[in-house]
């Protein structure tokens, strides 16, 4: 199976070319662009100082946001050593990949190149002279970023008619349509020969939309923070509750999220955050939470109430926590260096969730 489309990798393989050329202009590095298989656009080998450099090659046009780096740091730490190929980065975005040991080349001839004993190559500063020829990929818009949260969390929901996407992401039935065809554009999702819809490339996918989720989606839904004397009290006395659903049976209208359904799963992490999903089409629950616990409103506070973005009568397998891929959205959401070892476990979960779904 054809996982990305024949144009997206032509692209990201014209990328790492400009890039190469690019590293060779500023610092007479030779390189060699290696075939990649039928899901990556390639690898490259660097001879830096007469070592010679192979590397799996991680390409980002457009790196704008931490999320980026430290999803690339949770998802990539082990295994065959990634170079980030990009376009221009800031000199923030290369301070982040000094921080997090993620090598790197762009298209400016910036780059942090190491072999992890002595041979260390930091080039910042550069700026492209002349626009790239590159063109880009169809925009994933919030409609598009919804679409994918359903399908991480459910894939068969691809298959469902319009109106129940609508029904369980919140989505115009108008928008989604097109939603469907730029998730096929990019590569994201296929089709079967018998007319299914699938999920193509789980890892791209998941990263595509934990990174939006962090900068189009979460920052635009409604959210409180509050202090209290005594935060673990939260985490170790309120639990989420079952409500009778309108669809049948039982549902969730909230859930833990971030570090505490991080914690919940895999008994590895003590949460400095608390982080509780919940609609807010009803008061009391979030009224009850503050009468209960004394929270009173910090915009610092540790404490943190987030609408929820789609219809909690749907997606609520993973209960008392939010699905796992919004759980690793929020890891990467903290920036801190301590979570995204267990953001890598909880990636690795929904991965294989996926594939298990296609069997």
């Amino acid at each position: 199976m054809n996982k990305r489309t024949n144009a997206g990798l032509m692209l990201e393989a014209q990328l790492i070319g400009e890039a190469l050329n690019s590293l060779k202009e500023t610092t007479g590095i030779s390189s060699e662009l290696l075939a990649g298989d039928e899901d990556q656009a390639g690898s490259v080998s660097l001879l830096v100082a007469g070592t010679r450099l192979d590397y799996v090659c991680e390409v980002r046009r457009n790196v704008d946001r931490i999320a980026i780096l430290n999803d690339m740091k949770a998802r990539c730490a082990a295994g065959k050593k990634r170079l980030l190929v990009s376009s221009l980065l800031t000199n923030a975005m290369a301070t982040r990949c000094r921080e997090l040991d993620i090598e790197f080349i762009d298209t400016a001839g910036n780059a942090l190149i190491t072999n992890g004993d002595g041979i260390l190559i930091s080039i910042t500063g550069y700026k492209i002279e002349k626009g790239s020829t590159l063109t880009s990929d169809k925009t994933i818009t919030p409609a598009a970023l919804r679409l994918m949260f359903a399908a991480l969390a459910q894939p068969s929901i691809l298959n469902a008619s319009y109106r129940e996407i609508s029904s369980s992401v919140r989505v115009a039935t108008g928008a989604i349509g097109t939603a469907l065809q730029t998730l096929e554009a990019r590569g994201f999702i296929g089709t079967t020969p018998t007319g299914r819809r699938i999920i193509n490339a789980p890892e791209l996918m998941l990263s595509e939309w934990a990174t939006g989720y962090i900068s189009r989606l979460r920052p635009k839904l409604k959210k409180f923070r509050f202090a209290t004397a005594n935060p673990t009290e939260v985490m170790q006395q309120w639990s989420p509750e079952m409500r009778v659903s309108a669809l049948g049976g039982e549902r969730a209208n909230m859930a833990w999220g971030g570090e505490v359904a991080a914690e919940k799963i895999t008994q590895h992490l003590n949460p400095s955050t608390f982080t509780i999903y919940m609609e807010f089409n009803d008061t009391r629950d979030l009224t009850e939470l503050v009468k209960r616990f004394k929270l009173r409103a910090d915009p610092q506070g540790t404490i943190e109430v987030i609408q929820a973005f789609w219809n909690m009568d749907y997606f609520f397998e993973s209960f008392p926590t939010v699905p796992l891929h919004l759980i690793y959205a929020d890891l990467l959401a903290t920036n801190d260096s301590r979570n995204l070892l267990i953001a890598r476990k909880i990636y690795q979960e929904v991965i294989n969730y996926i594939h298990g779904t296609e069997d």
